[in-house]
């Protein structure tokens, strides 16, 4: 850990292990990532949420905002990365209802496999009501969710890092491949805690329940464990914050 408080890469025993099982999978990122994107454009949905109850966002290269609010719908704005202005139409963002789920999902023609460095993407920020399970997924880009009430919180990104920020506690569960995963939580939240990694460390600061420092892999209740963290890294380290 930093001085700051900031995680930093952490290199265990395992390291050299864990760098080359994921050496195709980062020069993939990298060749999706890279490149110029200069034609931008941004638009905005809005889907009714009164009666839903789970909500879902899958996309392939772009970083997902999610923040609860009083409200009784879904408000997206999206904004469009792409090579040139005729790319940007081949970037769509999808809606689909089951029952009680609205599922968002951001759909390209072009997957950039094969075109290095000129894979179209899509920023997501969404605004969604306060009573939602959330569950995401973004394989190259950051997930940052910020609730206030949600029972259940699931977030997957392959390439980037995961936050969230709660007002109460929630049960949650966070895979990354090459990315960091933090978690603000109220001083007073007393979680069971599991955290499994190749590269990386966990540490809490803040809660008045206690604490926990490790690396590699923990399985440790805090205080009386009243809801559930689930972690897993390849390349990733773990912070807990707990805050008044």
């Amino acid at each position: 850990m930093t001085d700051n408080g900031q995680p930093t890469q952490f290199l265990s025993r395992r390291s050299v292990l864990g760098a080359c099982g994921v050496a195709g999978t980062a020069c993939l990122a990298g060749c999706t990532s890279s490149g110029s994107l200069e034609a931008e454009t941004t638009v905005t949905r809005e889907y009714d949420g009164v009666d839903i109850s789970e909500f879902t966002v899958e996309t392939t290269n772009g970083d997902i905002d999610i923040r609860e609010e009083q409200r009784e719908t879904v408000s997206v704005e999206a904004t469009k990365h792409a090579v040139d202005e005729d790319a940007l139409s081949d970037v769509t963002l999808v809606e689909d209802r089951t029952g009680e789920r609205l599922s968002l999902s951001v759909e390209s023609d072009d997957s950039g496999l094969l075109s290095f460095g000129t894979a179209p993407r899509m920023d997501l920020v969404i605004a969604v009501p306060d009573r939602l399970n959330i569950t995401t997924e973004s394989t190259n880009g950051d997930i940052d969710i910020g609730s206030k009430s949600a029972e259940r919180l699931n977030a997957e990104s392959t390439n980037g890092d995961i936050a969230f920020w709660l007002a109460n506690s929630s049960d949650i569960q966070a895979n990354t491949t090459n990315g960091d995963v933090s978690i603000t939580l109220p001083a007073t939240a007393e979680p069971s805690v599991s955290f499994e990694t190749t590269n990386g460390e966990v540490a809490t600061s803040g809660l008045e329940a206690g604490s926990i420092e490790a690396d590699s892999e923990i399985d440790q209740t805090i205080g009386n464990g009243t809801h559930r963290i689930r972690v897993d890294t390849t390349n990733g380290n773990l912070r807990i914050q707990g805050e008044n």
